[in-house]
């Protein structure tokens, strides 16, 4: 069967959302998409600069019902697509979509499940990054993974330029798993048998975890750390770094995002 049988339902946030939604749209056609679920209308949004047009617009356009409420969506479709979504979908939710649904996540699974994955991959030292696309479940970004895309981080990267390169590699990855969902090619990893055969581990982060680093003292650490601790809160406008550590740092050659999403050292 299908997964456009019974029309999708898409919930996203976030420039990669308006472009992973036009996809899906010049892909599988308007009839396609039954509903679509984002930030109210108007709403100033934190990522307004990364595009010209919200998710409501692009319903406005194509005559899409837009919705601002989870509870809303069920009664839509019977497909549920999520990019970059900040909210857990209930299990009730979840439940009322017969075909299931995949979501986005900007981040390696089950390495990084949760939020401010970029910030922690760069706290722990990690040479390299990626992005997945993976079946909904009621675990927190535990579904089976349907594709992922792993990159290297830069040198002197930030949070802000390792989240401007991982929307530009989710969109890449979003793109050609769509396309195998459409033709039946694509195939499922289990995330629970590859911790279960030892060829990863799991680890959930979350945002209560990157406020209490904002939230830290000074404490004894070397000026690497201090660095890298620099970069990892940097991700303005939802993240800075606090004023001490702005003090101790005052960082040179750091890798920032500009306005345009172009990346450029300072």
């Amino acid at each position: 069967m299908s997964i456009l049988n019974d029309g999708l339902v898409f919930a996203g946030t976030r420039a990669i959302a308006t472009r992973c939604l036009l996809f899906i749209i010049e892909t599988s056609g308007r009839d396609a998409v039954s509903a679509i679920l984002g930030a109210p209308r108007n709403e100033k949004t934190c990522w307004r600069n990364e595009t010209n047009r919200e998710l409501w617009e692009i319903a406005d356009q194509y005559g899409i019902p837009f919705l601002d409420s989870m509870n809303d969506i069920a009664p839509h479709g019977g497909f549920l697509v999520s990019v970059i979504w900040p909210w857990i979908f209930p299990a009730n939710i979840l439940a009322q979509f017969d075909q299931g649904g995949i979501n986005l996540h900007p981040a390696p699974l089950p390495e990084y499940r949760g939020s401010r994955g970029r910030t922690h991959a760069i706290l722990n030292g990690d040479e390299s990054f990626g992005v997945t696309v993976h079946y909904l479940s009621e675990q927190l970004d535990g579904g089976d993974i349907i594709g992922e895309l792993r990159f290297p981080i830069l040198d002197l990267e930030t949070a802000s330029s390792l989240d401007t390169r991982t929307q530009h590699y989710g969109y890449v990855l979003f793109c050609e798993s769509w396309l195998r969902l459409l033709d039946g090619s694509a195939t499922r990893r289990s995330q629970s048998e590859l911790i279960t055969e030892g060829k990863r581990e799991a680890h959930l982060y979350t945002t209560r975890m990157t406020t209490e680093l904002l939230m830290s003292k000074e404490v004894q650490r070397s000026a690497k750390e201090l660095e890298r601790l620099y970069r990892a809160l940097y991700l303005p406008p939802l993240v800075m770094p606090p004023e001490w550590l702005v003090e101790r740092v005052q960082p040179k050659h750091l890798v920032v995002r500009q306005e345009s999403g172009q990346l450029r050292t300072s």
